[in-house]
């Protein structure tokens, strides 16, 4: 075998470090390399960490942290605190998180906090209720007026001519989203002048206080035809009292989201139907938005992304799983 002088066999140990070299330090890739890009914490401070619909939204940012290939904790209170939200965020701003996920319970409220991480220099996105004054990314959610508009006249076209005696029930009377909702329902039962609003009336988003409120509402207001849920335990508290007081097929039930007790209740013909919102895409896509933005400095075209909102009923009960899902083709 021929032997290198030390000359040559010097360039060829250059030239073999230098391949290397350049081999190793590849330009940073995009979202989609995981083997080179900073690993990502990211934080959902969510308003009720264990409620069954929001644990759709927390699937959604499970899904995209092993998309993108970041961590994130799902933090929250139990029960509807928007102090203790503010809190979660102050803690994943001291602790510098990447990036976070909440919702504007209350918008004014949580102005400050929003402005304090924007001066940390952590991008906010926002999902199911916007604060459009503060410093957020992004907003993905629901557009809350369409989804009060669009309830509003499938309950007028089962009615077919028949007036209105409502009860409306929500999350709290200061919660921005829910009032945004029922305004719009309202405002579109009333282009029928026979519409009369019997009561509206919060739960705090628990389950055993809108039993009890329905059981004493339905005795104080019998002529009530129509309940709407613009919480996602409404329609199911409903459901069970209507049934037990003998009541079902005189009140038309319509509910949000679709809790498995509301999906069951429209099944047998109890709720009528509900207006049900993506979740599970807020989760998602608010996680997408900020690792663009974080790991290839792209903001998304719209600042607010309509996450969609479906009718469920007999007729799709079985199919609108899928078409919440079109949104993952574009």
């Amino acid at each position: 075998m021929k032997k290198w002088t030390k000359p040559v066999a010097l360039l060829v140990t250059i030239a073999m470090v230098v391949l290397v070299g350049l081999v190793g330090c590849g330009t940073p890739s995009s979202s989609g390399n995981k083997a080179s890009v900073k690993p990502l914490h990211f934080v959902f401070v969510t308003p009720l960490i264990g409620h069954p619909i929001w644990l759709k939204a927390k699937k959604g940012f499970d899904d995209a942290a092993k998309k993108y290939d970041f961590t994130g904790d799902w933090v929250g209170p139990q029960g509807i605190d928007a102090n203790a939200m503010i809190q979660q965020i102050e803690n994943a701003i001291a602790m510098k998180a990447d990036g976070i996920i909440t919702m504007a319970l209350n918008p004014q409220a949580f102005q400050p906090v929003l402005e304090k991480a924007s001066k940390a220099g952590i991008p906010v996105v926002l999902v199911n209720s916007d604060a459009p004054n503060a410093p957020r990314l992004a907003y993905v959610g629901t557009n809350n007026a369409n989804l009060g508009t669009a309830g509003a006249k499938e309950i007028l076209k089962k009615l077919n001519g028949t007036p209105a005696n409502v009860i409306i029930m929500q999350s709290t009377m200061d919660a921005t989203v829910a009032n945004q909702m029922a305004e719009a329902y309202i405002k579109e039962l009333k282009t029928v002048p026979s519409t009369k609003i019997l009561a509206r009336v919060p739960d705090n988003s628990d389950m055993m206080t809108a039993v009890q409120k329905f059981e004493n509402l339905l005795r104080t207001y019998p002529q009530t035809n129509v309940i709407i849920g613009v919480a996602a335990e409404v329609a199911p508290a409903a459901a069970k009292v209507v049934n037990e007081m003998g009541l079902k097929g005189k009140v038309l039930i319509m509910g949000i989201d679709d809790m498995q007790q509301t999906t069951d209740a429209i099944k047998s013909g109890t709720v009528y139907g509900s207006e049900v919102q993506n979740f599970y895409r807020m989760g998602y896509q608010a996680s997408q938005v900020l690792v663009n933005y974080i790991r290839d400095g792209k903001k998304p075209t719209s600042p607010i992304i309509d996450s969609g909102t479906v009718f469920v009923d007999k007729n799709n009960l079985d199919t609108y799983a899928n078409q919440m899902k079109d949104w993952l083709k574009q």
